[in-house]
């Protein structure tokens, strides 16, 4: 887990020093594009010193490629899904929450949006509890049928697919709702692709201009494809309450709606 843990820091630091003049970063209040609210009116942004923030990652260096592209990309829809994002999608994320943070699971998840608004979602995440039992085979077959049996059925499946199986599916009500929420989000337009560990304030809060993640925060890194707008690769040590961040929060727990008893 401390190797996992070291990766992802690692990444997500590349991260911060790559996006700089990604699509999306914030700009100085003064410049705000028309139609932005203002900053005061966003809360999850209210706080934040975007001039330091801007000035801290000019002084990072400029890493083309590394751990960051790697980390996403083991998130891949298997080709025996039942479903995937269609070319006209409006909105296809691809988020991984790597091990870190006191847990040792790897969520690695797409969530999109289809043309008729319906959200859909395909989820794995590996070494979160134990792994499934293979499935028995039919009975009365012999030890060479058995062998042909389980060949066939796992040709096409990672051990890790086999182990703890994806889901995939539709949306909860409850994910699309803050997802749509979260997507149509005017405050969106102050996000930067990255949040750092350690967050300029632009005022005294409990007596400092610095905000640090908690110790126990799982960070989340995505790739964000949307119609209209460039594609951006974003992410936040610890979670925090920005709608992109909450997008890519919700992609990480994707999750269906439980199925009636």
């Amino acid at each position: 887990m401390r190797t996992g843990r070291r990766a992802a820091v690692l990444a997500l630091g590349l991260l911060q020093a790559t996006t700089g003049c990604a699509a999306g970063t914030p700009v100085p209040p003064a410049a705000a594009a028309a139609g932005r609210p203002a900053q005061a009116e966003c809360a999850a942004v209210r706080d934040v010193d975007f001039r330091a923030l801007e000035r801290e990652r000019a002084r990072l260096p400029v890493a083309i490629g590394g751990p960051v592209v790697d980390m996403l990309d083991v998130v891949r829809i298997p080709d025996w899904a039942a479903r995937r994002p269609p070319e006209d999608a409006a909105v296809v994320i691809r988020a991984r929450m790597p091990p870190g943070g006191g847990h040792s699971s790897d969520h690695r998840s797409v969530v999109w949006r289809e043309a008729d608004g319906t959200w859909w979602f395909w989820r794995h995440s590996v070494n979160e509890g134990p792994p499934a039992p293979p499935p028995p085979p039919p009975p009365g077959l012999t030890r060479e049928e058995i062998d042909v049996w389980y060949a066939a059925r796992n040709d096409s499946r990672t051990a890790d697919e086999r182990y703890w199986p994806p889901h995939e599916g539709r949306l909860s009500a409850q994910k699309t709702a803050q997802m749509e929420a979260a997507w149509r989000d005017p405050c969106r337009a102050w996000d930067p692709d990255w949040w750092p560990h350690d967050l300029p304030l632009n005022r005294r809060i409990d007596g400092s201009r610095r905000r640090l993640c908690p110790q126990d925060s799982s960070a989340i890194i995505a790739d964000m494809a949307e119609a209209g707008r460039p594609r951006r690769s974003v992410g936040g040590a610890c979670i925090n309450a920005t709608p992109t961040y909450r997008m890519i929060e919700i992609a990480a727990y994707a999750a269906a709606d439980a199925a009636p008893r």
